[in-house]
């Protein structure tokens, strides 16, 4: 008799005991993209502004089980460096305090990103034009060697009004005049990094230095008297930068570069 009344007690037990089980999916993000900043430095004195001088805070990316951006709110950033270059303010805005650099690590949920080093410099006033206008010859185009090209390199440093190195400081570069191609889905002339990967934008340097290579592809070259020695032809590259919606000063700096290819 005794066991005919256990036995329902404990399915009764056992069926408490499992509706205390959260079988529900975990709670949080499955992923998070890494720590986003709004400008590659921050400037003493100012609070972290994004590329159109418009204050702005650090913010994380939160993904779904899919992959897909979901609504997570509540990330959190920590600076775990001791020299407090940079401190936080309300709602995510970095404040830079002094020359350095501060270590940031950003959190949502349980998961948490890579720290990110973060330069503090000075504020950006002007641009000083390093690079001279100089020829550039570029090699006459080979049926054998399709690759042959010219490269002129342009270079600049964005400075602070007492003409200390500003880091971290978006310049862009185009091409005000360039080279007639021969044919016109294919550019003659483009603006590219060190390695020669189309690209132009730069960030300046520890330094204050930026610079983009100009590259001739004399095989693209369309312009008869230019390819025949007869004539010298121009490019023209502008590079501009600005800073809490304001152009430095000196911006656009002009690069004029004249071009000449050389006889076969």
């Amino acid at each position: 008799m005794i066991h005919r009344v256990l036995i329902p007690v404990l399915v009764v037990a056992v069926a408490l005991g499992l509706a205390c089980v959260d079988m529900s999916a975990p709670k949080g993000p499955a992923s998070i993209s890494n720590l986003r900043l709004p400008s590659p430095s921050l400037v003493v004195g100012d609070t972290m502004r994004d590329s159109t001088g418009t204050p702005a805070p650090l913010t994380i990316t939160a993904f779904d089980a899919n992959g897909n951006p979901a609504v997570a709110p509540g990330a959190r950033f920590f600076i775990t460096d001791t020299t407090k270059a940079a401190t936080l303010a309300l709602s995510n805005l970095l404040i830079g305090n002094r020359l350095g650099a501060s270590i940031i690590i950003g959190q949502l949920g349980t998961l948490q990103t890579s720290p990110v080093t973060l330069p503090v410099t000075n504020r950006p006033a002007k641009l000083v034009k390093v690079s001279l206008d100089s020829l550039l010859v570029v090699p006459f185009p080979s049926a054998a060697d399709t690759t042959l090209n010219g490269v002129s390199v342009v270079s600049l440093n964005v400075l602070s009004a007492q003409d200390s190195a500003s880091q971290g400081i978006i310049v862009r570069y185009t091409l005000a005049r360039t080279l007639s191609p021969k044919n016109a889905s294919r550019a003659a002339v483009v603006i590219a990094d060190g390695g020669g990967k189309p690209g132009s934008v730069d960030t300046s340097t520890a330094t204050g230095s930026s610079s983009r290579h100009i590259v001739v592809f004399s095989a693209l070259l369309g312009d008869a008297a230019l390819l025949g020695g007869t004539k010298i032809d121009t490019i023209i590259v502008e590079a501009r930068a600005s800073y809490a919606k304001a152009e430095l000063s000196n911006s656009p700096i002009r690069f004029i570069i004249p071009v000449k290819v050389s006889p076969p």
